[in-house]
């Protein structure tokens, strides 16, 4: 997400309250979901929506940031990717998603992008 952000004219600063790295190219790159959650916070205001148990259908037609968090890996609380309305750019980890492995889900919020 950190990629998209700097690519797309959201450049994120350098920032002590984050967990970031600095790239080849310069950028800063957050790595911990619960600071990519804060920055978009700080940075795009509270998420338009937010729902437990989250669903696919829970943001049918919104496009945006979708950051989803739950329990169940050792190594992350969640995961943040873009929402085209109907999937992810990459994987969601929503309810029931296939590919969840021992995550599961508790809640979801999105940023619409307009």
């Amino acid at each position: 997400m950190s990629y998209v952000l700097n690519a797309t004219g959201f450049a994120i600063r350098k920032n002590t309250r984050y967990a970031m790295v600095s790239g080849g190219d310069k950028h800063q790159y957050i790595y911990r979901v619960a600071d990519m959650v804060a920055y978009l916070e700080s940075a795009f205001g509270k998420p338009d929506k937010t729902v437990r148990n989250p669903k696919p259908s829970d943001f049918a037609n919104m496009k945006g940031i979708v950051a989803v968090k739950g329990h169940g890996w050792s190594n992350a609380i969640g995961h943040v990717t873009l929402w085209d309305g109907a999937r992810c750019a990459d994987r969601c980890h929503l309810s029931d998603a296939p590919d969840n492995g021992t995550f599961i889900p508790e809640t979801a919020s999105i940023w619409v992008l307009r």
